[in-house]
Formats: structure tokens, sequence, C-alpha cells
């Protein structure tokens, strides 16, 4: 069975890449430029990402609250499961068979704001402070608004994507860059060994050094639509982001990050996950 190697923070993994679609490197470009990748102007381009602080705790504690009613309401809604004593951290006390977590997931990440229990536009005004610049979280090509993911990853699990970068569907198909930034926000569970994996400056790395598929992934047995990323200038390295609560990490969409491995025993990590384009 074919297998490829990464490394997180200095530990090596192994993961099975049996059934992916053919992998090759790109064009000799470096698609992230200033007409090309909205955040390419901020003090933390050189990086490509930055966790920076936007709730106080007492906002922090009405989110996460809120979350996990909306989680709850969810698990109730497709498993029709006992949920007292539910909390976010626990969800895979909860919700135990793949199946049925498959269930959850097929709702939680494919949310908008009315599917909350608080109001999560309330908190773009913040982001636009923080990145100096106008959002908003329609597509300016399609007109369609976008989703927000609530990120749902079981202890000892495979619940995550491949190394990827977000603008690849995109550009594959219709050599189309969106210009949106990405927002990660921590909710629960989110710890040094678990956090998302990012890879610092990948952002700046040519195309024809990034070894990946043209048409999505297969990691572990799971499908993802997602363009898997092997190898990017040789390297296989990828780093924890250091992200807090009340804190958002910001990463270009150009940046390349996933494989979320869940290393924690007994915790789930629940994230908020979503993208807002230059208005």
């Amino acid at each position: 069975m074919p297998t490829t190697d990464f490394e997180i923070n200095g530990k090596k993994y192994a993961v099975s890449i049996d059934g992916s679609p053919e992998f090759n490197f790109g064009e000799n470009a470096i698609l992230a430029g200033p007409n090309t990748d909205i955040v390419y102007h901020l003090p933390w381009y050189k990086e490509g990402y930055v966790a920076q602080d936007f709730m106080s705790k007492e906002e922090f504690a009405s989110l996460k609250s809120g979350l996990t009613e909306s989680v709850k309401k969810i698990i109730t809604q497709e498993l029709g499961i006992d949920t007292a004593g539910f909390t976010l951290e626990k969800y895979h006390h909860f919700v135990k068979e793949n199946k049925d977590h498959y269930k959850v997931v097929g709702r939680t990440r494919d949310l908008f704001p009315g599917d909350f229990n608080f109001p999560i536009e309330a908190i773009i005004p913040k982001f636009e402070e923080l990145l100096g610049f106008s959002l908003s979280d329609v597509d300016p090509k399609s007109g369609e608004k976008l989703h927000i993911i609530v990120r749902i990853n079981r202890p000892q699990s495979n619940d995550y994507n491949p190394p990827h970068k977000d603008i690849y569907e995109e550009f594959d198909q219709n050599n189309y860059i969106p210009p949106f930034v990405n927002l990660w926000i921590p909710i629960a569970g989110v710890t040094e060994n678990s956090s998302l994996p990012v890879v610092p400056e990948s952002h700046q790395i040519p195309e024809s050094e990034i070894l990946r598929t043209f048409d999505g992934g297969v990691v572990q047995g799971n499908v993802y639509r997602v363009r898997m990323i092997r190898e990017w200038a040789g390297s296989h390295k990828l780093k924890r982001a250091e992200v807090k609560d009340g804190q958002v990490l910001f990463f270009s969409s150009h940046l390349i990050h996933g494989l979320a491995v869940n290393e924690e025993q007994d915790l789930s990590r629940v994230a908020l996950e979503f993208r807002l384009f230059k208005a």
C-alpha cells in the first residue's frame, strides 16, 4: 500500500495515499502576489499567517456556549441520542461511530450565520479592524454567500484534510484565484498536540517545486476534494500554529496547511473555519 511521510513539529507521520490521483509538479510560477493575495501588504505576510486577539474572555465564553448548543442540536436531530452533559471536548464520548460522525459533520461543514445561536456576523467588524480593510462573506464571482465550517476532529482519528492550498480547486478548474483570507478560530480542545499545522512561507514557493494532485486526494482511505500536496521545495515538514482561546488565526489563501492530526488521548478538537472576501 503506497504511503507518504510528513513531519509535524519534529514528529514523523506515515499516511496512506492508496487510491489517490497522480501527483505532479506545477508551472514555474508563484501564484501569490499583490494582485492575487488580499493580505499581501500586511506586516505578517512573510510568514503567511498570524494569530491575533479579537475576543474578550466573556465574548469567547458566549461564542463557545452558543456553538456547543448548535452542535448539540445537530447531534440530537441526526442521531436522536441523549446529549445530557455534552461538551465539545467530549464530543467523541457521544458520537462514537464513524458513520454517526459523518452524519454530524455532513451538517457542521456547511453552515450559515442563521444556524448559530450567536450573532456570528457581528464579529466581522473585529476582523476588518485587524486586517485594515472591509470584508464580505459573499463570493464576488458567484454572488453566493460562503458557508462556515465547524471542524470537529476526534482524538486519535483520521478527521483531517491532507496538506493543501485553498485556492487550488478554483484555480485548476477555472484559472481563477478567489480574493479571500482564511480564518481559523479555536473553540475547544486546541492544544500543542492538536492545533492546525501550517507551512510558514510556503505561499512563496514556486508551483514547480510543489508536488500535488490536480483532482482531489485520498488519505488514510478518506476521499477529499482538496488537492493533496505531497512535497514542497523538497520538504514534508509542517508546524502547528499557536492559537489561544479568544484569538483568530489569519492565513493567506496560498499558504500550505492541513494534516491536523489530533494527538490528544481524550479531547475532541473543535474549531470554526471560514473565508472572507475583500469587499
